[in-house]
């Protein structure tokens, strides 16, 4: 997931340059922070090591077949839930911003410029759903490799996952943009005409009504980029495990 995202980021970085103020994704301090990573993994990693420890741990204590564990499901769709919205959210994000056509706002259907939270494409839209699938495909191959029993299962149980992972993936990239409308504050350099990130060193200073500095978008100025990707994360987290339980 790291890995796709990062490659995402680096996909026509010059363009991407000259629409938003932000971390140069070409040289190294352009990757992701640590904040950004912890955000977005913390409860992938507690799922992964309730099922290393939980579920898996009982293959070699008895011979159970790991689908069988109460906890095996729910975990599996826990992790996909967190994983594909994630990487929903950033193929949205860094290929959407490269649309032929200015996004629209989620909330007033009107056209703002490329990088504005709560902002969506088509393309990104798609992007999204793309991202969740991956991750379902991703999960696929491991349980192949990992569960002998999973390759004498048919093949129903592998598309359910990546058909979820797709739909988890899309949800998740909605509700991303939707705290975004109303949670993050956007501020525009008229100037130069590019969305100041978060993650810019011109950020705070442009949230003190600097000249030739705008903000547009309607959104108060209460959460970040990496704290709205772990309220997502979490909440689709919490989605998967509810499905997983079914």
């Amino acid at each position: 997931m790291y890995l796709i995202g990062s490659r995402a980021t680096k996909i026509k970085a010059d363009v991407k340059a000259k629409l938003e103020d932000g971390p140069d994704p070409t040289k190294p301090d352009g990757n992701r922070t640590w904040k950004q990573v912890l955000a977005s993994s913390l409860p992938g990693l507690v799922a992964a090591l309730l099922y290393r420890f939980g579920a898996a741990s009982q293959l070699d204590k008895a011979n159970v077949v790991l689908s069988l564990h109460p906890l095996s499901r729910p975990l599996l769709y826990t992790s996909l839930g967190l994983n594909a919205t994630i990487l929903a959210d950033t193929l949205a994000s860094e290929l959407g911003i490269l649309s032929s056509l200015p996004p629209l706002h989620i909330i007033t259907f009107q056209r703002v410029p490329p990088g504005t939270n709560g902002a969506v494409s088509s393309f990104g839209t798609w992007a999204s759903a793309f991202g969740g699938a991956i991750i379902g495909i991703l999960q696929v191959i491991d349980l192949l490799i990992e569960n002998p029993a999973c390759r004498t299962s048919g093949w129903t149980w592998a598309g359910e996952l990546i058909a979820v992972g797709a739909c988890l993936g899309l949800l998740g990239s909605i509700l991303d943009s939707l705290l975004g409308a109303t949670l993050q504050s956007t501020y525009y350099n008229v100037e130069d005409k590019r969305v100041i990130t978060d993650a810019s060193p011109n950020y705070h200073a442009s949230t003190q009504r600097v000249e030739g500095v705008k903000k547009i978008g309607g959104g108060i100025d209460l959460l970040s980029n990496s704290a709205v990707n772990f309220v997502c994360g979490c909440i689709f987290a919490g989605a998967g495990w509810w499905y997983g339980s079914r």
